[in-house]
């Protein structure tokens, strides 16, 4: 006689039996992979930058673009900009000048055929050096130059 108990025995040994089976066959899977951290945050050394290193505020600033003019721009404490090309001088409450996140950037009225010259200008700490790039609004002419800070 077969007795009620064996009937439920035998179907759980089998099926304890498969799950030891099936848990131990897991530990020979390729272990899950561990996520890899997010790269450290650069962090920017503001001496490198401009307003880092000198303070731009009243300093003025030469060197000849590659049209082989001679230019020549003072930041003035309150934000607006004198300029020079060549012998002529201006300085317009208009002609402005900032620096955002290490950034030089000048916006000078040209003339009505040229609008602005908007020049962006990146610290170079090495050569002591601001290397600006000039765009006019209206006409797309490009110039590059070199600004060297001028003895006080």
């Amino acid at each position: 006689m077969t007795s009620t108990r064996w009937k439920l025995v035998l179907p759980t040994g089998i099926l304890l039996a498969a799950a030891t089976l099936g848990l131990a066959s897991c530990s020979f899977l390729e272990p899950t992979p561990v996520k890899t951290p997010s790269p450290t945050e650069s962090i920017v050394d503001p001496s490198t930058l401009i307003g880092g290193v000198i303070d731009p505020a009243g300093t003025t600033w030469i060197g000849r673009d590659s049209g082989g003019d001679d230019n020549s721009f003072t930041l003035n404490p309150d934000g607006t900009v004198s300029v020079a090309y060549g012998t002529n001088s201006y300085s317009y409450p208009g002609d402005t000048w900032y620096v955002r996140d290490g950034i030089l950037r000048m916006e000078i009225y040209l003339d009505e055929t040229n609008g602005l010259a908007e020049y962006v200008g990146t610290w170079d700490a090495e050569t002591a050096t601001l290397n600006t790039v000039m765009r006019t609004t209206k006409t797309a002419k490009e110039l590059t130059v070199a600004l060297t800070q001028a003895a006080d």
